[in-house]
Parts: C-alpha cells; structure tokens; sequence
C-alpha cells in the first residue's frame, strides 16, 4: 500500500512542471504585450527570442521580460517574444506581471548574448518551486 501511494505522490508531482514547447509551436506575443526592442537598432544588430513553456504551471500568471531592467515583453504560457538589440551581453529578466496572487517574486535574471545577424534562444520554465529564464535547448 504504502509503494501505491508512494508512487502516485511521485506521478502527481512529475505533471507539476511546464512543458518545454518548440520556438515554431510557440504563438507570438500580441502586439499590445510588446513593449520595446521591436525596430532593429541603427548599425549590427541581432536577435533574442523568449519562449515560455506551455502547461498548467504558472498558467495564471504572466510573465514580463525584461532587459537590462526594462519591461520588452508580457508573455503568457505557450507564447514567444522575438527583441532586437545591438550586440553585446545585456541582463535578460523575468518576473511575474504583476498584480494579486501573481505578484511578490523577486525577477531572475542571466546574461544574455547578443551577437550580428544572430538569432539566441531562451526559455521560461517553471515548477512548484518557481519559474525560470535560461538558454533554449532543443532536445528534439
């Protein structure tokens, strides 16, 4: 009896993560959730895509992307935000939007990078122990 619980504690808690979801499946960010970084800059420049898991974790709750503690992007489960910016290495973050049982978590941040006529990948996570930002691996 006590292996039965045990083991249906443990398939209960493998569902309590996000699904890693592909950058093509990813919906764009609505136009009106895309704050800034949205024109190339003048000279070199590249990419950075956020894409956010799908799943019911954090579903309630958007997430603002952020770089070098600017707002760019709101972006919900299952949806991706393409920034542009001059190369280089800014701080990329993620916190919470914002209001009610979404609100209180301190922002994540990592170093980004940004190199010309390059396009680089990052992922929102999450578990019951939070959410995450880090570089997108495609294990497909």
């Amino acid at each position: 009896m006590r292996i039965l619980i045990a083991a249906a504690a443990v398939a209960m808690l493998a569902g309590c993560a996000s699904s890693a979801i592909s950058v093509r499946d990813a919906k764009p960010v609505p136009s009106d959730e895309v704050y800034a970084f949205q024109t190339k800059p003048v000279g070199e420049s590249g990419k950075i895509t956020v894409v956010r898991d799908s799943g019911a974790v954090g579903s309630g709750c958007d997430i603002v992307v952020y770089v070098d503690g600017r707002r760019a992007a709101k972006i919900g489960t299952g949806q991706r935000a393409t920034i542009y910016l001059p190369p280089g290495s800014p701080n990329l973050g993620a916190g919470l939007a914002g209001s009610g049982l979404c609100a209180g978590a301190a922002i994540r941040t990592i170093a980004a990078t940004v190199k010309p006529g390059k396009e680089s990948l990052y992922r929102i996570s999450g578990d019951m122990a939070g959410f995450y930002i880090g570089p997108y691996v495609d294990y497909n």
